[in-house]
């Protein structure tokens, strides 16, 4: 990317950093609507919403599907925090439906959900509903 100028990004979930990369662009999902990364973008801070978040390197994009976070932009870079992110090109539709099963199943047996589980089946709910609405002709 030397003949453009780019911004760093890194995504980090609690777990590992998901991503570190330099992009010409980040599209993320701000509480407030859609907010737009650029290199030389003045500091700030952001609430994320769950949602997509857009990379643009050279022309293509790179989607990912994140939970709700905080973006901190500063010195031409971004740290985007999340507590779970797929790639969109990635991911496995059946095995998503499986993790949802699980938190279905429990609750089918009468067992309440506690507040991360609850949180783990609205982020795969939204991640079904994404994937399959993608698929659709």
């Amino acid at each position: 990317m030397a003949e453009t100028e780019s911004i760093f990004v890194k995504i980090l979930t609690p777990e590992k950093p998901f991503l570190v990369k330099e992009v010409s662009s980040v599209e993320v999902p701000a509480q407030n609507g859609p907010y737009l990364v650029l290199p030389r973008r003045a500091p700030a801070m952001k609430l994320l919403k769950q949602g997509v978040i857009v990379l643009t390197e050279e022309g293509k994009t790179e989607r990912y599907l994140t939970t709700d976070g905080v973006i901190k932009i500063r010195d031409n870079g971004c740290t985007i925090l999340v507590k779970e992110a797929l790639n969109v090109e990635d991911v496995n539709l059946d095995e998503i439906k499986k993790r949802l099963a699980v938190f279905e199943e429990k609750e089918n047996r009468g067992e309440p959900l506690e507040a991360p589980e609850i949180k783990k089946k609205a982020f795969l709910q939204a991640a079904v509903g994404y994937f399959e609405k993608r698929t659709v002709p």
